[in-house]
């Protein structure tokens, strides 16, 4: 069973204003420190990170995961493994799932930076591994397995990471 792009975008939309509503709750309880220009700094800084890590990776399904372009995002029919997808599988999921830390910092609530966001880091990631894990195996078969052997789902090294912050493939795909 594939999850609409619309119920995922609504489950971390209710995690997002959940969590941080969450995380200013935390606030009344704990005096948690964060300077308001440091800590909007470091949130605007990390959500440029993520949105050029998002659009890099996401650029790269839309071009090697799809055999049509006139397929939509969640149609996927071919295995990304090139770019990012070349040593993690999950690039995507590990930086979006950062959001919520991006946005405790910027709002400079630090109970949704330091407290919840990196717990709903920890759910994003794992939602990633419970579900886009399945979905892929489904969809891919012994190709998705084979896969899975060689690459990480997650892989923080700077090599890696830079991977995902690096050019975007031209909208013309090249074999894999």
């Amino acid at each position: 069973m594939v999850i609409p792009n619309s119920v995922r975008a609504l489950i971390w939309a209710f995690m997002i204003i959940g969590g941080y509503l969450l995380g200013l709750l935390v606030n009344n309880y704990l005096a948690l420190p964060c300077l308001s220009i440091p800590c909007f700094t470091a949130g605007i800084v990390l959500l440029i990170i993520i949105g050029r890590a998002a659009g890099v990776t996401g650029r790269y399904l839309r071009v090697y995961g799809k055999s049509s372009p006139d397929k939509s995002f969640g149609e996927l029919d071919r295995l990304v493994t090139v770019g990012p997808y070349s040593c993690m599988r999950h690039p995507m999921h590990f930086y979006l799932s950062l959001t919520p830390i991006a946005i405790g910092l910027i709002t400079v609530n630090p109970g949704y930076a330091f407290i919840i966001g990196p717990v709903e880091t920890i759910m994003i990631l794992l939602m990633a591994l419970l579900i886009d894990e399945k979905e892929s195996l489904e969809r891919f078969g012994e190709a998705y397995e084979e896969y899975r052997r060689r690459v990480p789902a997650f892989n923080p090294s700077p090599k890696c990471l830079w991977k995902a912050l690096s050019h975007k493939p031209s909208l013309k795909p090249r074999e894999q």
